[in-house]
């Protein structure tokens, strides 16, 4: 290895210090007109694994995941927002366990490793009816309120949840509304079958008393 004051077009270099990421480009600050070279052609991740820091200072860690993503644009890091889990992804089983030997070698941060939890959800698959009645005696005149109406698949595949309010009338005061919202929302966190997540169910209020 030798120190150069300048490259040519062809050849190959090696600079140190610089900030910067894999296909950044730099140029002659003084030229006119910016240039760009053509952005990488990165592939898509073909396996994932979930890595957990063994040392609660999860400093290094965030410092590791940083320097890798910026020097590699194969290698991705997510948080899977519905089970938490810390997800890296890359070009094969090698690839990964490279970055997991750097994390310890390099940053003090081990890891534990293993595959991303599956996050499985639950659907319904035909309309039903409901009547949910509300009684509950805490002293004076208690509690007392009802609600009927049907769910149904929202359907095309859709994993929205809606609530569709049909209640005409002031059998069931307007500010009420929005209590039944919240009970149909987390009506819907566990469902019966496995204790996952409902999706794609709408939830229509017909009528009701309170």
């Amino acid at each position: 290895m030798e120190d150069l004051k300048r490259a040519g077009a062809g050849e190959i270099c090696a600079m140190f210090g610089v900030e910067c990421a894999s296909g950044d480009t730099f140029t002659n600050p003084t030229q006119a007109s910016k240039l760009s070279m053509e952005s990488l052609q990165v592939p898509e991740p073909v396996i994932s694994l979930a890595v957990k820091p063994v040392k609660t200072d999860t400093g290094s860690f965030s410092k590791a995941m940083g320097r890798f993503t910026r020097e590699d644009p194969t290698f991705r890091f997510e948080v899977d927002q519905d089970t938490g889990d810390r997800i890296i992804s890359g070009m094969g089983e090698l690839h990964l366990e490279i970055y997991v030997e750097r994390m310890k070698r390099e940053y003090d941060c081990p890891v534990e490793t293993g595959k991303p939890r599956v996050n499985y959800k639950e659907h319904i698959l035909r309309k039903a009816n409901f009547e949910h009645l509300l009684k509950k005696q805490t002293g004076g005149s208690g509690q007392f309120a009802g609600v009927s109406g049907f769910i149904e698949p929202v359907g095309d595949g859709s994993r929205e949840n809606v609530f569709d309010n049909r209640c005409t009338g002031t059998n069931i005061p307007s500010q009420f509304y929005s209590a039944i919202e919240k009970g149909f929302q987390e009506g819907l966190r566990e469902g019966p079958l496995a204790g996952c997540a409902i999706e794609g169910v709408r939830f229509v209020g017909l009528q009701g008393n309170a």
